[in-house]
């Protein structure tokens, strides 16, 4: 026979609270793996991330010793997603540098084209 109480019965303090700590015990056995999980992948990606640093310095090393970028994918090397603070790629400033655009007309309400109108006399 159950245990439980008859429908038109409140059961006492006691029996309510370990009929929830039953029932929270189950839940809790099914999120413990994820929490375990949750802490093994942040570690992994912690040290992707220093992977990914050292590897877009390395990277970088190897551009500054002559190495061009389709070498460097010649022989396995992908182009690294993270990039060493500093100056940009070599490839991306000669670009900047091919494109410069011309100036933009001067705005009209500049002051440097506003004309000032001729004194009356």
């Amino acid at each position: 026979m159950s245990s439980s109480p008859n429908p038109g019965t409140a059961p006492d303090e006691h029996s309510f609270i370990a009929t929830a700590e039953t029932l929270l015990a189950t839940r809790l056995d099914v999120v413990r793996p994820l929490a375990g999980i949750m802490a093994e992948r942040a570690h992994l990606q912690a040290q992707l991330d220093d992977v990914e640093r050292r590897y877009g310095a390395a990277y970088a090393n190897a551009e500054a010793g002559g190495w061009t970028a389709g070498e460097l994918a010649q022989m396995g090397a992908t182009e690294p997603t993270r990039r060493p603070p500093g100056r940009p790629k070599r490839r991306a400033a000669n670009k900047a540098a091919q494109s410069i655009a011309p100036a933009s007309p001067p705005n009209p309400r500049s002051p440097e084209t506003a004309q000032t109108p001729a004194p009356s006399a």
